[in-house]
């Protein structure tokens, strides 16, 4: 009996977008932390949410995690570069294979956000809470049918507990 290919095979690599000032941190620390492990190791660095998206991360949990996505434009940059004009964004491109590693969570949402729901992989799978069509097929992202499923999907996030290994990192920039 023949296995049904894995779902997750289509996820041709992940991003996490931060500030140019924390690239040499994170050269430093030989990969990206959660906020949770930063604060705990008494490292300074330049979030990406605002006091208040942190404070929401905090106390529901997602602090513990490394927030990843799926498309070179999160939303959420946005208000990262309304609140911070200066903010020099970009996008480090980690390798799919952090999909499979212990604890690794799907997020439908930003993870604080009232109705975002958080569970395993398998379980995002089994829902189909991942819209591979929108995220990796060309659509007419202007339609008004599609538009909408385009930015439910910018918004879902990948989250990594606690840390991401530079050897997950495929593009980390040169300084």
């Amino acid at each position: 009996m023949a296995t049904s290919p894995d779902p997750l095979l289509r996820i041709p690599h992940l991003y996490h977008f931060t500030d140019m000032v924390n690239m040499p941190k994170i050269k430093e620390l030989d990969g990206l932390y959660s906020t949770a492990k930063l604060r705990e190791m008494g490292q300074e660095f330049r979030p990406g949410g605002d006091e208040d998206s942190l404070s929401l991360d905090k106390r529901c949990g997602m602090d513990q995690f490394v927030h990843l996505c799926f498309d070179l434009r999160h939303p959420m940059e946005s208000h990262v570069k309304a609140r911070n004009p200066q903010a020099n964004i970009f996008y480090l491109k980690i390798d799919r294979a952090i999909l499979y590693q212990p604890g690794v969570k799907f997020a439908t949402g930003v993870g604080y956000a009232n109705n975002a729901e958080t569970v395993t992989l398998q379980e995002a799978v089994d829902r189909n809470l991942i819209d591979f069509q929108v995220l990796y097929t060309f659509m007419p992202w202007g339609d008004p049918q599609v538009k909408p499923r385009r930015r439910a999907a910018e918004l879902c996030e990948i989250l990594v507990p606690d840390y991401v290994p530079m050897t997950f990192i495929r593009n980390l920039p040169n300084g």
